[in-house]
C-alpha cells in the first residue's frame, strides 16, 4: 500500500481537487492521510467524500512540517508519497509507476510535471518543470517537485521524521538526507504532476528574510556552498 501525505490549510475546494485525482488512480491500494493544520474545513471536506481510503486527522503541531510528521504517525503503507493540497496528479497511472519503481529498487522516486498559474479557478499559464536530479545537483538547488516524490516508508525508521527546524526547506533537507544515506534518485518518465501557483501561495515571496534564515540553516546542516535564495515556491517546497 502507498500512504499519501496531504497536509491542508483552509482551502477545501483545492483539497478536493487533489483527492479526486487520487480517486482516479488506477492503482487501488492507497490511503490518503489528510492532516488539517487550519480551521477544520479540510477535515470536513475529506470526510465528506465518503471514501474509506481517505483518513482525515487534525495536526498534532503547528505548521506544514508538523502536519506531515503527524501524517507519518498514521501511515500504514510500505511506501510514502507526497501531495500538497493544492496540487494534483494528472496521470492515472502515476501510482502504478511509483510502485513498480520502488519494488525494483529502494530509493527516492521523483517525477516531473507542470507549474500551473491560476487565478479564481482559471488556468492562466502552464510551464513544464522536469529536471534530471543527481546527488551533486541537489547540493546546489532543489530540482524536485515535492508532490511527485515517493519512497519506502522504512526510510523514516532509519533517518527520522521531517526536520521542523528546516521549515520552508523541509523537503530539500529530506532529499539530502536520503541521498546522503546512499539511496539513489529514481526519475520516472513523463510529466504526471501538476503544481498550482496561485494567490494564496505566491505571498510566499514576501517572506524573503525569513526564508533566507531558513536557507542558512539548511546550508549549515548539510555543508552547502553557493546556494542562492529562490523566489519560486516550488523550489523551496512551500505549501
Amino acid at each position: 500500500m502507498v500512504s499519501i501525505l496531504v497536509p491542508t490549510f483552509n482551502r477545501p475546494s483545492l483539497l478536493l481537487r487533489a483527492l479526486r485525482s487520487l480517486q482516479l488512480q488506477l492503482y487501488p491500494d492507497w490511503e490518503a492521510i489528510v492532516v488539517d493544520d487550519g480551521d477544520g474545513a479540510g477535515l470536513q471536506a475529506a470526510r465528506g467524500l465518503g471514501d474509506p481510503r481517505v483518513v482525515a486527522v487534525p495536526s498534532q503541531g503547528r505548521g506544514q512540517v508538523a502536519a506531515r510528521n503527524t501524517g507519518l504517525g498514521w501511515a500504514k503503507g510500505a511506501y510514502i508519497a507526497l501531495l500538497d493540497d493544492d496540487d494534483w496528479w494528472q496521470d492515472p497511472t502515476h501510482l502504478y509507476r511509483v510502485v513498480r519503481a520502488l519494488r525494483a529498487q529502494d530509493g527516492l522516486v521523483y517525477r516531473g510535471g507542470y507549474l500551473v498559474y491560476e487565478r479564481d479557478g482559471l488556468e492562466l499559464e502552464r510551464i513544464p518543470f522536469d529536471h534530471r536530479a543527481t546527488p551533486e545537483a541537489l547540493r546546489k538547488d532543489n530540482l524536485l517537485l515535492a508532490s511527485g516524490v515517493a519512497y519506502p516508508c522504512r526510510l523514516h525508521d532509519e533517518l527520522g521524521p521531517f526536520d521542523p527546524e528546516m521549515d520552508d526547506y523541509w523537503d530539500w533537507d529530506w532529499y539530502l538526507r536520503v541521498v546522503g544515506a546512499g539511496y539513489p534518485l529514481l526519475g520516472l518518465p513523463g510529466r504526471g504532476v501538476v503544481v498550482s501557483v496561485h494567490g494564496a501561495n505566491m505571498s510566499y515571496a514576501a517572506r524573503k528574510e525569513e526564508r533566507r534564515r531558513n536557507l542558512e540553516r539548511l546550508c549549515a546542516k548539510h555543508g552547502l556552498v553557493g546556494v542562492e535564495l529562490k523566489d519560486h515556491r516550488v523550489i523551496a517546497g512551500a505549501v
